[in-house]
């Protein structure tokens, strides 16, 4: 089996979404600093699991969400 190349783009925003998860996983650690690392992962894995629901449950949210993908299809990066 064969793996296909990532362009540069897809591989810079996977180091941005890793980064950006990380210091989602360090703040749901100041939540509760009793958590473990490994259980504070699976809580940060459990919240991002839920948050479509979330956004459809808010429509507020998932329009910013809708304007937040308008900008980045123009080139702005929020």
């Amino acid at each position: 089996m064969t793996k296909s190349k990532l362009s540069s783009k897809v591989v810079r925003a996977r180091s941005l979404a890793i980064y950006e998860l990380e210091k989602f996983i360090g703040y749901i650690g100041t939540i509760d600093s009793e958590l473990t690392p490994d259980k504070t992962i699976v809580l940060a894995a459990s919240l991002l699991a839920g948050m479509p629901a979330l956004f459809e449950e808010n429509p507020a949210m998932l329009n910013h969400v809708k304007e937040m993908a308008a900008s980045i299809k123009l080139g702005h990066r929020n």
